[in-house]
């Protein structure tokens, strides 16, 4: 009996979560922004990395570093540099290619690094919006420093 309860939650879960089309009808589910679309299929996407606020940490002269690699970071295909002293920097890379980010902390003479990769792809909905709606998933890649113990 509890076996079969297992696996009506997991039927259930699958799905909630896996559904592309409404359950009430062939209408699309949407979280699109219409503002957020152009009309014309993008080749880079604005990418927002967020870090930590670098004055809490007492980080060395409020500056991060964070280093942008072009594939895997053990590719070691840097392709920009950042020298950050807000929480939230916002980046233009070319759409389709994975990358690859290290920031880097330095806080009372130790360096801590946080690590994180992403591929921004373009995706498209034309049933949401008035017009072919493009944009680009994800836009934000987290580099917040959690702990430095």
């Amino acid at each position: 009996m509890k076996i079969y309860r297992i696996f009506y939650m997991f039927l259930l879960a699958i799905l909630a979560f896996s559904c592309e089309y409404d359950m009430t009808g062939p209408n699309r589910v949407s979280f699109v922004d219409c503002s957020e679309c152009s009309a014309d299929e993008p080749l880079s996407a604005y990418i927002t990395i967020i870090l930590r606020n670098p004055y809490e940490l007492g980080t060395t002269g409020g500056v991060i570093i964070v280093d942008i690699y072009e594939g895997n970071l053990e590719d070691n295909v840097i392709f920009k540099s950042i020298q950050a002293t807000r929480t939230e920097v916002e980046v233009n890379l070319p759409v389709n290619k994975k990358y690859s980010f290290a920031a880097s902390y330095l806080i009372d003479n130790k360096t801590y690094i946080v690590v994180n990769s992403v591929t921004p792809k373009v995706k498209s909905d034309k049933r949401s919006c008035d017009e072919p709606c493009y944009y680009t998933t994800p836009r934000k890649v987290n580099l917040k420093l959690r702990r430095t113990g």
